[in-house]
C-alpha cells in the first residue's frame, strides 16, 4: 500500500493496461504527470475514465478562459477545506501568470477583478452546511458547473484517500518537488478540442445528460460518472444503500464538520442513530458511504478495514467504488440544488 494513498494499493503507470493505461497517457499528455490524486482511483478503471473525462471536458477543453475555471475549482476546494487542491490551484494560477490573484486569494482577500471575484464567491458557497449558492451574474456556463461538480466529487475522494497534510508543492517542473512522485503540470495554456475523451466511456453505464451541459461532451461525461459511481450501491444491502442515500439526501450532500459538539456531525450520535435500523454487519458499509459524501476526512483506516472484514471478497476496486458512490451521491444533491 502506498504511503501517499490510503486504504488501497494504486496501480502504477508502468503496470497499467487497457482503459487505465489510456487514461494515464491522456492525463500525462494534456494535464500533469501522474501524482497520487490521479492514482488514488486506479483500482477502478471505469471510474478513472469517467472522472478524467469530466475533468478534462469541463476544466481543460473549449474556449472558457483557464483562469476562470481554475478559480471555480479553487473555490470548491476551499469550500471543502482540502488543502491539497487549494494549494494545487493556487499553483495553477501562478503558472498561468496570475501570481497577484493567487496571492490575494491565499490571503483571503477579494480578487480585484469583479468577474473572478464573483466566480470565486459562487464556487466557495456551494456544497457546505448551512450555505446557499450565491447567484452568479449572468449565470454560470456549463464549463463552470462541470468544473465545480467534478471538484466536489474528487475533493471528497481525495479527503478520504490522501493522508492529512499532503500538498503537491508548486507543480512547476523547475522547482524542487514536494515529495517523490509529486505532480508536475504542463500544457495549461493549450486550447483542447472538446470530446476526445468520449471513446473512453464506451461500455460504461450511461445516465441522462443534464440540461446545464447544453449538449456538450461535459454532459456525457457527468452522466457516465454519476451512473458508474452509482454501481457502488451494489456493494451494500438494499436496506444499507437506502439508509445511506436517505442521510445524504437529508443533508443535501453538503459537507459537515467533524465538530463533535454539533448535532450535524456525521461521526457522532446522529449517524449512529440513522444506522440503528440496520443489522450490525451492514452498518460499516453504509457508514463509509455516508462519510464519503459528508465528512470524508474523518474516515479512518480502522473503519475501512472493518467494512472489508465483513466479506473477504471486498477488494481495492470495491473500496474505491464505495467511496465514489457516497461522494457522487452527495454531488448529485449539490447539482440539484445548484441548477433548480
Amino acid at each position: 500500500m502506498s504511503s501517499l494513498i490510503r486504504h488501497i494499493t494504486p496501480v502504477a503507470p508502468d503496470r497499467a493496461d487497457g482503459v487505465l493505461a489510456e487514461v494515464y497517457a491522456q492525463v500525462d499528455a494534456e494535464f500533469s504527470s501522474i501524482g497520487p490524486a490521479v492514482m488514488m482511483m486506479s483500482p477502478a478503471p471505469q471510474l478513472m475514465a469517467a472522472g478524467w473525462s469530466l475533468m478534462r471536458e469541463a476544466q481543460l477543453a473549449g474556449d472558457v478562459p483557464p483562469v476562470d475555471r481554475t478559480v471555480v475549482a479553487l473555490g470548491a476546494a476551499r469550500a471543502n477545506g482540502l488543502a491539497y487542491d487549494v494549494e494545487a490551484y493556487l499553483s495553477v494560477l501562478r503558472l498561468l501568470g496570475e501570481a497577484e490573484l493567487a496571492d490575494a486569494v491565499a490571503r483571503w482577500e477579494r480578487p480585484a477583478d469583479d468577474r473572478l471575484a464573483a466566480l470565486l464567491s459562487w464556487a466557495s458557497s456551494t456544497g457546505v452546511a448551512g450555505g446557499e449558492p450565491e447567484p452568479f451574474p449572468g449565470g454560470p456556463v456549463a464549463e463552470h458547473v462541470g468544473t465545480l461538480l467534478f471538484t466536489h466529487f474528487v475533493n471528497r475522494v481525495a479527503a478520504a484517500m490522501l493522508p492529512p497534510g499532503l500538498t503537491p508543492g508548486t507543480m512547476d517542473p523547475g522547482d524542487e518537488p514536494a515529495f517523490e512522485g509529486a505532480p508536475v503540470l504542463h500544457g495549461l495554456r493549450r486550447a483542447l478540442p472538446p470530446g476526445t475523451t468520449l471513446p473512453l466511456l464506451e461500455g460504461l453505464p450511461a445516465g441522462k445528460e443534464p440540461a446545464w451541459a447544453a449538449g456538450l461532451p461535459i454532459g456525457t461525461a457527468y452522466a457516465a460518472l454519476t451512473a458508474t459511481a452509482a454501481q457502488g450501491a451494489g456493494l451494500l444491502s438494499p436496506a444499507a444503500s437506502k439508509t445511506a442515500e436517505r442521510v445524504l439526501a437529508d443533508h443535501r450532500g453538503r459537507r459537515l464538520t467533524a465538530d463533535a459538539s454539533s448535532d450535524d456531525t456525521p461521526p457522532g450520535g446522529p449517524l449512529d442513530d440513522a444506522l440503528q435500523g440496520l443489522p450490525v454487519a451492514e452498518r460499516a458499509g453504509a457508514r463509509l458511504a455516508i462519510l464519503a459524501g459528508l465528512a470524508p476526512e474523518t474516515i479512518t483506516d480502522a473503519e475501512v478495514a472493518a467494512w472489508r472484514a465483513t466479506d473477504r471478497r471486498l477488494s481495492d476496486h470495491c473500496t474505491v467504488h464505495l467511496l465514489a458512490y457516497g461522494a457522487m451521491t452527495a454531488v448529485t444533491h449539490i447539482e440539484s440544488d445548484l441548477t433548480l
